[in-house]
């Protein structure tokens, strides 16, 4: 017989034989198998001992698999139970490091069958190959299940609200547990002690069929791969060392659970005792290290503080584990990854990547890397992160511009998620704010003038006056339209016959001249000091009432044509010489101060400087009809809104 495969917990050994009679025609005379096994090493192993299928994954921990190291946990859910699959620990996907297990590993957690040369064989309640005995639901090896009481119901409540509901707990010391929904449903199973904590399928988190090591015992959670509706099953062997709260997760209606357990005949007495979850994860996988469950006071499945159980031993809490010696070995030491150097956008962040030899029980020591470099390829040491996009200023159109001259265009500047969802603006304060607003400058500004005249109230005679600037060769400007109406008595009243000799006018000037007992209104748009010439006219009697506009485009009767421009009706071009064809420079040669940037002073000649007439020559206020005539009387000057008239007597 060979060395037993296992310490303890029920291994195998083998003998081998051959045979050596051979028949004449060629075959064997032999009778069974070449290859013999038995059962070795039965005891059950320490409480806390490392699964043994759970040791034969750990061998490839840190050892380079697709680019990255894992460390591996046991995988019960593939089909053939012998072969070696195991679970990257945070990875939803298992891989088969080897075609069978080492003999003596038992086919599933919790159960005595062992695999032996990648077959299931049957093992007795006795550990041992062909063994006939078997346990009964109490785990009495052998026995008629009398030692114990079957518990057996079935949860069917109706319209349950959706999320957790508590089912039922098991107690402590069931065994033979077995629960299982009556059809596939979108519900599932979930397990919590009785502090609170979830041991499967907790806080929305489902998980994948496999062994849970709680309560003392190994629970076996199955259901159906992704996208593949199967009743949801929890069964374990027991016995159960704490008490087990059982919940539906509801998500649809419930279709119904079975469960049954088995709880022991002679129970202990009633009254307050202590209670214990399964053994942790081992500190150390070598060299010595330690491991802790919980343990607490109990009765009726409720916790209460431990000073009730204070009259009955307390059970360990802590002990030491991983004591099996540690190989000399040299592997590369990782730390845990920094803080990255940015929120969003792509930073940076770096771990420790180092060599380390064990030496013995927890020793190690750093070690130059290259001494393990020859192993396997150094871990990187720094890495992308927060690639995602970061929240970023956006502008909107400027504005158009609408009126000339200096203004101020505006635009719309928003702060937008890496969504593109707008988002508050502190989430863009790591980039500068755009302008919401920018000078501009549009065309030059056009004014047009005209003349507006109001309507004339009931006179019988007025005395009318302008407001004029002085020109030159004898040209007057007008600078605003003025309109005084005074009634008699008044010492113009006393003339009987009143007569408009020499007019001053530029641009729409209304005259107005008494003549015969009647007044009559004379239209120019130009005039200089010359003999009043004829020109059509419309009688106003007093007491009339009217309403008259001149633009700067109305047409004007023509005068006799006279060699000086200055005598001419609508005075000179800005050359001094030609002469005017109709108000406003018609028909002149195009002037020069029209083409500059603001235009023409009020003379029409001479470019404005800036806006509001900037640099153009002084006003004045003093008029002169005729500087050739002694004046009879002076004339009257006022300024009031809407129309200028002139009047000389």
């Amino acid at each position: 017989w060979g060395d037993c495969s296992r310490s303890c917990g029920g291994g195998v050994s083998f003998r081998q034989r051959r045979c050596y009679s051979i028949r004449a025609d060629g075959g064997f005379s032999c009778i069974g198998p070449t290859r013999n096994y038995r059962s070795c090493n039965v005891k059950n192993c320490p409480e806390g001992s490392r699964d043994f299928r759970a040791e034969q994954c750990a061998e490839f921990d840190g050892i380079e698999f697709q680019g990255k190291r894992y460390k591996w946990l046991p995988y019960y859910g593939a089909p053939n139970k012998c072969e070696l699959n195991c679970i990257p620990k945070g990875e939803n996907f298992y891989y088969r490091h080897k075609d069978t297990v080492t003999d003596g590993t038992p086919c599933e957690p919790g159960k005595h069958d062992i695999c032996v040369e990648g077959v299931c064989q049957a093992v007795g309640c006795d550990n041992i190959l062909d063994s006939s005995k078997k346990e009964d639901k109490c785990l009495q090896c052998g026995g008629d299940g009398r030692a114990c009481f079957e518990v057996k119901g079935f949860f069917d409540v109706p319209n349950l609200p959706k999320g957790y509901n508590q089912i039922f707990i098991i107690p402590m010391g069931a065994t033979s547990i077995r629960i299982k929904e009556a059809t596939p449903t979108r519900n599932f199973l979930a397990i919590k002690n009785a502090q609170g904590a979830y041991y499967l399928n907790g806080h929305w988190t489902i998980e994948f069929s496999r062994a849970l090591h709680i309560a003392s015992t190994v629970v076996h959670y199955d259901r159906g791969s992704e996208g593949d509706l199967a009743p949801e099953l929890l069964h374990a062997r027991g016995p159960t060392t704490e008490p087990l709260v059982i919940e539906l997760i509801n998500q649809e209606p419930n279709q119904g659970v079975h469960y049954e357990y088995y709880l022991p005949t002679q129970r202990q007495s009633l009254g307050y005792s202590w209670a214990y979850g399964s053994w942790g994860e081992c500190s150390a996988e070598c060299g010595g290290g330690y491991q802790t469950r919980l343990v607490f006071c109990t009765i009726d499945n409720e916790v209460y503080p431990d000073y009730m159980c204070r009259d009955k031993p307390q059970p360990e809490n802590n002990q030491t584990c991983g004591l099996q010696p540690c190989p000399q070995t040299k592997r590369w030491k990782i730390g845990e990854w920094g803080a990255c150097s940015a929120t969003c956008g792509g930073g940076t962040q770096t771990r420790s990547v180092y060599c380390v030899s064990h030496h013995g029980p927890g020793s190690q020591n750093a070690v130059d890397d290259a001494e393990c470099a020859s192993l396997t390829e150094r871990p990187r040491s720094t890495q992308p992160c927060n690639m995602r996009q970061c929240a970023a200023w956006t502008t909107g159109p400027w504005s158009e511009v609408t009126s000339c001259g200096e203004g101020i265009q505006t635009r719309t500047v928003n702060c937008m998620s890496e969504l593109g969802t707008r988002t508050l603006e502190v989430a863009c304060l790591t980039q500068p704010k755009p302008s919401r607003t920018q000078s501009c400058t549009g065309e030059n500004c056009i004014q047009e003038i005209g003349w507006h005249i109001g309507d004339w109230g009931l006179v019988s005679i007025a005395t009318i006056s302008a407001y004029f600037a002085i020109g030159k060769k004898g040209t007057y400007t007008l600078l605003y339209p003025s309109l005084s109406v005074h009634c008699c008595p008044s010492p113009l009243c006393t003339s009987s016959h009143m007569n408009v000799s020499h007019v001053m006018h530029l641009k729409s000037v209304s005259v107005f001249s008494f003549y015969n007992s009647g007044w009559f209104l004379m239209e120019y748009v130009h005039a200089v000091c010359y003999p009043l010439p004829t020109v059509s006219t419309s009688p106003l009697t007093t007491g009339s009432s009217a309403s008259r506009h001149f633009s700067s485009h109305q047409n004007v009767a023509s005068t006799t044509e006279v060699q000086d421009c200055n005598q001419s009706l609508h005075g000179c071009c800005s050359d001094g010489q030609t002469v005017a064809a109709g108000p406003f420079g018609q028909g002149c040669p195009f002037d020069t101060c029209h083409q500059s940037r603001y235009g023409c002073c009020p003379d029409g000649i001479s470019p404005s400087q800036g806006p509001n007439k900037e640099g153009c020559p002084q006003y004045y206020s003093d008029v002169y009809v005729n500087r050739n005539e002694p004046a009879v009387a002076a004339p009257t000057v006022r300024v009031t809104p809407d129309i200028l008239l002139v009047v000389r007597s």
